[in-house]
């Protein structure tokens, strides 16, 4: 894996060890747990972000430079660093439609244990992908993000990243909720 694509590798890695301890930590009705009709329990936050990861990469590994081969420069960075800023804020934002529809396809368990080893085998794909990517290609567009546009392999993982932390104040807010079974 080239070094400026590993760094975000292992922030990566170290934003999923939250959602793992998660998945270990609180039983089946805690996970399920939902505020109120129009929330999202813990155990959906985390298919959600599974579900973004998913099909982010996806696009990655079938993503053919033949057919596009853009180089990107300082707009693409200007609009990462936005998004990122806007991921890490409180602010509640609608999740892109094509999550939902594509998500439901998934066949993603509710059981934490499966869950997690979905997500386990989904972070070794990934691993396979940065490990081969080619460095010729890391200021190249390979991922269409549906807010900011063409993003470049490592602008996709601080992507990925942001949106990991940003889902943590949800959660927080889920097992903060005095509603919360115990």
């Amino acid at each position: 894996m080239h070094k400026s694509l590993e760094k975000h590798w292992v922030r990566l890695e170290e934003n999923k060890e939250y959602y793992d301890a998660l998945l270990k930590v609180f039983n089946e009705v805690q996970l399920n747990f939902k505020p109120d009709e129009n929330s999202w329990s813990m155990i959906e936050v985390m298919h959600h972000l599974f579900t973004s990861e998913k099909l982010s990469i996806e696009f990655v590994k079938n993503f053919d430079f033949n057919r596009k081969n853009v180089k990107l420069g300082l707009k693409s960075q200007l609009k990462t660093i936005l998004l990122v800023n806007r991921l890490n804020s409180k602010k509640k934002f609608k999740a892109p439609k094509i999550l939902a529809k594509k998500g439901a396809d998934l066949n993603l368990s509710m059981d934490a244990h499966t869950f997690q080893h979905q997500w386990d085998d989904l972070r070794a794909d990934m691993k396979n992908v940065l490990d081969n990517f080619p460095e010729e290609k890391l200021n190249y567009f390979v991922f269409n993000q549906p807010v900011t546009g063409k993003m470049k392999i490592g602008q996709t993982l601080q992507f990925f990243n942001a949106h990991l932390n940003h889902h943590k104040h949800q959660i927080e807010n889920i097992n903060h909720h005095p509603n919360f079974p115990v």
